[in-house]
C-alpha cells in the first residue's frame, strides 16, 4: 500500500509527539526537553527525552525513538502503514484499513485466531435462543446493550467442537490454537475440543488493544466461577493489565492509575464515570506491572475488595509500591463489598463521591489496620512503630508526609518531634537532577570532519548541492555516516528545508543515534566555502592513506610469500611510519 508523501506529512504535523509520547509515558519537562523513564527498557534514571521543537523522542540508553510514527511503530508493534493509520484516524485523517495478511508469525495468529473468535462469540450472544440465560443474566448484573457492545462480551455455546471447527474451516492449525489456549485436548488421543463452553465470554486485551485471551464467567453458579486463558506466547498474567489500552489517555491526562482486583469491576467503575481505572488478572502484582504503572503515572489508588483477601492484597501490594517509590493511596471498600456491588447500593454520582472523599495516603490506611494491634501488644506496638517510621520515610510529598507523621505520633502516643527526627534519618538524600543527552564522545579527527560536514549539509540544501561533486557516499568511513549522507540526497529532492522528524523516516533505524546526535553539534552558523573544503579534504585524505596503507599491507603479503626479505623489511618499516605519523596527528 502507497502512501502519498503529503498526506504523510500532514499527519505527522497535525500529530504533536509530547501529546502521543505521554499517553506511554510519565513526562516532565527539565529546560527545553521533556524526560520520562524509557518504555522500551527497565530503567531507574531517565534516560529518555522528547523534543517538541523537533518533534522527536530518544533513549540514550536503549537507542530507540525517532519521530512520531516511528515511536508508534515501536511501541505499538505495528507497520509503518498501521501507524500512519492510527495517528491519521487520531486527527481525524482517515486512511483505510490495512488488509490483514498471510502472518509468517505464530503469535500474530493467535492474536488473529482470538479476535476472529471474540467477534463470533460477541454476535452469538444476541443471535442463538440458547444464549438468552447468559444475556438475561448481563441485564440483571446491569450489563446495558452499549456496554455489552463497547466491550464485545459474547458467549461461547454449549458445543465441544463450535470453536474447534469455526477455526479449523478458516484453515488455521488446531494445534497453535491449542497452543493459544483456545481449545484443549484430549491427551489419550490428541484429539481437541473446546475450551470454553457455555460460558459469557469477556475479551482480554493487550496493553495494544488486542485480544489475547478471554475470560469465560459461568452464569449458573457452577465452578469454576471464571475459566481464564491459561498462560500462552500472546497471554501472560504478569505482563497484562486489563483496560489499559482503554484507559491510558484518562491515566495520563489525572496522573493517576485506580488498579482494581478484577475486569468486572473496572467495566463498572469506568460505567460510573472513573475511566482512569485497570486491573491485574487476580491479586498479584509482578514485577512487570511495577515497571509498567511507574512509566504510566505518578500516583497509584487501590481500591479492592472489601474482604479478607482484598484487605491482604492492598497491604502486600501497596508496600510493593511504596518501596518503588511510587506515591500509593487506598480507597477503603465497605466491608465484604466490591466496588460493583457499592455502585449498585449508593448510585454511580454517590460512589464517585465517595471515591473523590476517601482517598487516603497509604500508610495512614495502614496506621488505621494496626490500631488495634498496637493497642494491647507492647512487643508489636514497638515492632510496628519501626516499621511505620521507615514507611513514611518513603512519602515523596513533604506536606502528605507531615500530615502521616501527625496520625503516627497520635496513634503511638509518641512526641510528634521526636518522631519526626527518626523518621528524617530514613529519608533517601534526593539526587541531582539528571537530563539525559548524548554521551561524552572522543571522535577522530576524519570522524568529526564527518559529522560537521553532514551538520552543514543539514543546514543548508544549497551547501550539500554545492559540494555534491567534490564528496560522495564512499568518502565517508562510517557506514551510518554513508546511510546519512545517500538519504540526504533522496531527502533534498522534495524538500528545501531539513527537518529531523521528517527526515528519520528516510534512514534505517541504526542511524537514528548519528542523526540526532550531529543535529546537537554547535557549528558556524555562515561557514566560508574554504572551511567546508577543509573538512572534505581532511575526510578525502583519510581514505586515500587508508587506501595506501592497505596496499603496503598487500604488498608485504606477497613478499613474505616470495621471500623477498629486503622488500619485506621496507614495507615493515614503511608501515611502522605510517602508524607512528598517525598517532601523532
Amino acid at each position: 500500500m502507497q502512501l502519498d508523501q503529503d498526506l504523510i506529512n500532514e499527519i505527522r504535523e497535525k500529530n504533536d509527539i509530547l501529546d502521543v509520547v505521554s499517553q506511554y509515558v510519565k513526562l516532565e519537562k527539565r529546560g527545553r526537553n521533556y524526560i520520562g523513564l524509557c518504555p522500551f527498557h527497565d530503567e531507574k534514571t531517565p534516560s529518555f527525552s522528547v523534543s517538541v521543537d523537533k518533534q522527536i523522542c530518544h533513549c540514550f540508553g536503549c537507542k530507540k525513538g525517532g519521530n512520531v510514527f516511528q515511536f508508534v511503530e515501536q511501541i505499538e508493534n505495528v507497520s509503518f502503514i498501521e501507524a500512519v493509520r492510527r495517528l491519521g484516524s487520531n486527527v481525524g485523517v482517515q486512511i483505510e484499513q490495512v488488509q490483514s495478511v498471510a502472518y509468517a508469525d505464530d503469535n500474530m495468529k493467535m492474536i488473529e485466531m482470538h479476535e476472529l473468535l471474540r467477534d463470533y462469540y460477541h454476535y452469538v450472544l444476541k443471535a442463538i435462543e440458547e444464549a438468552e440465560p447468559a444475556l438475561q443474566y448481563l441485564y440483571d448484573r446491569g450489563f446495558t446493550d452499549e456496554i455489552i457492545n463497547r466491550e464485545k462480551i459474547g458467549y461461547s455455546p454449549n458445543i465441544n467442537h463450535f470453536a474447534h471447527d469455526f477455526l479449523e474451516k478458516r484453515g488455521y492449525d488446531k494445534a497453535l490454537a491449542y497452543e493459544a489456549g483456545l481449545l484443549s485436548r484430549n491427551e489419550e488421543n490428541f484429539s481437541y475440543y473446546d475450551r470454553f463452553r457455555d460460558r459469557i465470554m469477556f475479551p482480554l486485551n493487550n496493553s495494544q488493544g488486542h485480544t489475547v485471551g478471554f475470560s469465560g464467567r459461568t452464569y449458573k453458579n457452577e465452578e469454576p466461577k471464571y475459566l481464564n486463558s491459561p498462560e500462552t506466547p500472546v497471554f501472560q498474567k504478569r505482563q497484562i493489565l486489563y483496560h489499559l489500552d482503554v484507559a491510558r489517555k484518562s491515566i495520563r491526562q489525572q496522573d493517576e492509575v485506580i488498579l482494581l482486583e478484577g475486569f468486572m469491576d473496572v467495566i463498572k467503575v469506568t460505567e460510573a464515570g472513573l475511566t482512569n481505572t485497570i486491573a491485574t488478572m487476580g491479586t498479584a502484582l509482578s514485577k512487570e506491572h511495577v515497571i509498567i504503572l511507574k512509566k504510566l503515572a505518578g500516583n497509584i489508588t487501590l481500591m479492592f475488595d472489601g474482604d479478607g483477601a482484598g484487605q491482604k492484597a492492598t497491604m502486600s501490594i501497596g508496600e510493593n509500591l511504596l518501596n518503588e517509590g511510587i506515591s500509593t493511596f487506598v480507597v477503603p471498600v465497605k466491608k465484604e463489598m466490591d466496588p460493583d456491588e457499592m455502585i449498585k447500593e449508593m448510585g454511580q454520582e454517590a460512589f464517585r463521591d465517595y471515591v473523590l472523599h476517601n482517598k487516603i495516603a497509604f500508610v495512614s490506611y495502614k496506621l488505621k489496620e494496626m490500631t488495634r494491634q498496637v493497642a494491647s501488644n507492647d512487643l508489636v506496638f514497638d515492632q510496628r512503630l519501626k516499621e511505620i517510621t521507615n514507611d513514611i520515610a518513603k512519602i515523596k510529598s513533604p506536606v502528605l508526609r507531615k500530615k502521616v507523621l501527625h496520625e503516627a505520633s497520635e496513634l503511638f502516643k509518641v512526641d510528634f518531634d521526636s518522631l519526626n527526627f527518626e523518621v528524617s534519618k530514613y529519608i533517601p538524600q534526593s539526587a541531582p537532577q539528571f537530563t539525559p543527552g548524548p554521551r561524552i564522545v572522543t571522535y577522530s579527527k576524519p570522524e568529526r570532519a564527518e559529522r560537521l560536514v553532514l551538520k552543514h549539509f543539514f543546514k543548508d540544501k544549497y551547501l550539500f548541492l554545492k559540494m555534491k561533486d567534490h564528496i560522495t557516499a564512499e568518502h565517508f568511513k562510517k557506514q551510518e555516516h554513508q546511510e546519512i549522507y545517500i538519504a540526504l540526497t533522496g531527502y533534498y529532492e522534495s524538500s528545501d528545508q531539513f527537518n529531523i522528524s521528517q527526515f528519520l523516516s528516510y534512514v534505517p533505524v541504526q542511524c537514528q543515534d548519528d542523526i540526532i546526535s550531529i543535529d546537537e553539534i554547535a557549528i558556524n552558523e555562515d561557514p566560508s566555502v574554504e572551511e567546508i573544503e577543509d573538512y572534505i579534504y581532511v575526510i578525502r585524505h583519510e581514505q586515500e592513506e587508508l587506501r595506501n596503507l592497505n596496499q603496503l599491507k598487500q604488498s608485504l603479503s606477497t613478499a613474505i610469500k616470495e621471500g623477498n626479505v629486503t622488500e619485506r623489511d621496507r614495507l615493515m618499516t614503511a608501515i611502522i611510519d605510517y602508524n607512528r605519523q598517525k598517532k601523532l596527528k
